[in-house]
C-alpha cells in the first residue's frame, strides 16, 4: 500500500512482511481493503512530525513531544468517512476509545520522541514506548487534563478505527 504524501513527489510506503506480532504499530478496522496494517517505527517516523510542550499531567512537568498527529496517520491509512471513534491499546492491553471529533479537532499526536529524545532513549520515558499519545494542552485551554489524561495511552502498539 502506498498514500500519497502531500507536498512530496514519492508516495509514503508501508512496510511488506510484518506481522502484528513484528509490528510496532498495527492500525485495523475501517482504513480501507488493506486492514490491518503493521507498521514498523521508522515508518511511522517518517511521516511528516509535529512538535509541542506542555505540562504532561502524568508528572506536572513541561515537556516537549514529537509525533505525527492521529488524523494524519489514519488519513494516509485510508481512514473511512463512516469511522467515528478509535481505539487505542498498549502493550499492556490497557485500551481506551477516543471519538474521531475529539483525535482531529483536538490534534492528538502518536509521539515518537520526548523532550528531544526518541522515547526508548530517555530513561524518563522509555517505558512509553514505542509510541504514546500527547494532546496540546496549552494550546487547547479548554481540555481538562485531569479527566483526559486516561487518553495518554502509553506504549501503544494497535490503533482500531472503528
Amino acid at each position: 500500500m502506498a498514500a500519497q504524501d502531500p507536498g512530496s513527489a514519492s508516495p509514503w510506503k508501508v512496510p511488506r512482511g510484518l506481522t502484528a506480532e513484528t509490528a510496532d504499530l498495527t492500525v485495523r478496522g475501517l482504513i480501507g481493503p488493506d486492514s490491518p496494517v503493521c507498521l514498523d517505527a521508522a515508518s511511522v517516523k517518517s511521516l511528516p512530525s509535529r512538535t509541542f510542550t506542555c505540562v504532561d499531567p502524568w508528572d506536572n512537568r513541561e515537556h516537549s513531544f514529537t509525533g505525527v498527529l492521529l488524523s494524519d496517520l489514519l488519513e494516509r491509512l485510508g481512514v473511512s468517512t463512516t469511522a467515528s471513534r478509535i481505539t487505542v491499546t498498549a502493550r499492556n492491553k490497557y485500551a481506551i476509545p477516543i471519538r474521531r471529533r475529539d483525535y482531529e479537532r483536538y490534534e492528538f499526536l502518536l509521539a515518537w520522541a520526548v523532550d528531544g529524545l526518541p522515547i526508548e532513549e530517555n530513561p524518563a520515558t522509555k517505558n512509553r514506548r514505542p509510541f504514546c499519545i500527547a494532546i496540546d494542552f496549552g494550546r487547547f485551554p479548554e481540555l481538562d487534563p485531569s479527566i483526559l489524561k486516561h487518553q495518554l495511552v502509553w506504549q501503544v502498539n494497535e490503533i482500531l478505527v472503528e
